[in-house]
């Protein structure tokens, strides 16, 4: 069951990529707002749902860890693991800016993780908060919208699928990532108990990471199809829908309070960020920025496991 889901979650991203990249092919629209807005949507389905439900339930550690353990998944196992399977070229400047949107939300989040709540202990996330961020997301892609007419230097040449085509795939494709990500969370959890790995353990690696599933197949599955482009987009997009949009809706639902603690998982978060945004001007970095970020997630597993073990 566990290889089914893991097969589940491949097919499911491929179907729903080749819908999304039909799209853009058959409405002219770029690759960047492909990976940023609808890559990047269709597959934050299971944290947006997790959130929902965290907040009706005044989960709040679990609000705020889903989002900045998504994020940092992301960066280290999407753009670690692609990035060994295609050459990141210097983006556009539209991919750029706005992956500096998404340093300016975790800033934020860091700042507000630090410096509001009740007690050294907690902090807390306002309906204020709350809008300020969906409103910031709501400007992002109003934003994306008008920058993108611009053309991507590797964009398709396939002939324009059917709309009969493209929606079932994109329908399709996204709910069955969703579906066999949470299948392989299930049965990874079955097969890590029956070897004896502690309960700790396990919700700080295979959990944490389960939700984040989507996005990394499909920038493994964009990167086989040598679409840089979608990789970049898809995570750009994650991580600002996560933090402006997820977050936004999670605070409008209901506020919560977190542990501030969770500033040690941001702090991570902004630096393998930062040595994204850094990849993106200089060659050098560029070239060795999916083995360093792969690298850091792996350190930031180390220190989760280590944490779990020690409560």
């Amino acid at each position: 069951m566990l290889l089914g889901g893991l097969v589940g979650v491949v097919v499911g991203a491929k179907v729903f990529l080749n819908g999304a990249v039909g799209a853009a092919h058959r409405f002219g629209i770029p690759e960047f707002i492909v990976g940023s807005i609808i890559v990047a949507i269709g597959t934050s389905a299971p944290e947006l749902a997790i959130n929902i439900a965290a907040s009706l339930q005044s989960a709040g550690n679990v609000i705020a860890s889903n989002i900045v353990g998504s994020n940092i998944v992301n960066l280290g196992l999407g753009i670690g693991l692609a990035g060994f399977m295609v050459k990141y070229n210097c983006p556009r400047k539209v991919y750029i800016k706005a992956a500096v949107i998404g340093l300016i939300g975790t800033v934020f989040l860091l700042i507000i993780t630090l410096t509001s709540g009740p007690s050294p202990e907690v902090a807390v996330f306002t309906r204020a908060i709350a809008v300020m961020l969906f409103t910031g997301f709501v400007c992002f892609t109003i934003w994306s919208l008008r920058n993108s007419d611009e053309q991507d230097e590797e964009e398709m040449t396939d002939a324009s699928q059917s709309l009969s085509v493209i929606v079932p795939c994109l329908i399709v494709g996204a709910a069955a990532m969703s579906f066999f990500a949470n299948l392989t969370v299930t049965n990874a959890v079955g097969v890590a108990t029956a070897l004896g790995i502690p309960d700790v353990v396990i919700g700080a690696t295979i959990i944490a990471a389960g939700g984040s599933l989507p996005e990394v197949i499909s920038c493994i599955e964009a990167a086989r199809m040598k679409r840089s482009n979608i990789v970049i987009g898809n995570i750009v997009g994650s991580q600002i829908f996560n933090i402006f949009g997820i977050l936004g809706i999670s605070g409008l639902v209901a506020s919560f309070e977190y542990s501030r603690s969770i500033a040690v998982d941001v702090s991570f978060l902004l630096v393998m960020t930062l040595i994204w945004l850094a990849s993106f001007k200089f060659a050098p970095v560029r070239r060795v920025v999916g083995p360093v970020l792969l690298g850091t997630y792996l350190l930031y597993a180390v220190y989760l496991v280590r944490l779990a073990l020690a409560g």
